[in-house]
């Protein structure tokens, strides 16, 4: 893992789940070297939504491996951001939709009862 992963926060789990790739962080990359932006999960979240964008529907081991990763995102704010994306796919899964509302955390618990609703 280079030193722009290390920088963004991106993690070997990102990689594994084909999320980033040296052209994606490349890009990023430029991005953050024009210095308008330091927040750092604002480069992970769109490496994560043009991700999901461009591979649905997500399939279920793929969904759950996305919550996971949101879970273990070092910015609670951002991997939440995550994780409600999942939730909120019609091709959510029940054990996804399970895991989220079994987190304890407020703000999937509500994406979870929008969803069920």
């Amino acid at each position: 893992m280079g030193d722009t992963a290390k920088l963004l926060g991106f993690t070997t789990e990102w990689f594994a789940l084909a999320i980033v790739n040296e052209t994606v962080l490349e890009e990023l990359r430029a991005d953050w070297d024009k210095g308008e932006d330091p927040n750092t999960e604002h480069y992970r979240w769109r490496a994560f939504s043009e991700f999901l964008a461009s591979h649905r529907p997500v399939n279920p081991d793929l969904a759950m491996a996305h919550c996971e990763l949101g879970a273990a995102d070092m910015d609670w704010g951002m991997g939440g951001a995550m994780m409600v994306a999942i939730v909120y796919l019609p091709e959510c899964p029940a054990a996804v939709l399970s895991a989220a509302a079994a987190s304890g955390r407020p703000h999937l618990l509500q994406a979870v009862a929008r969803r069920r609703a």
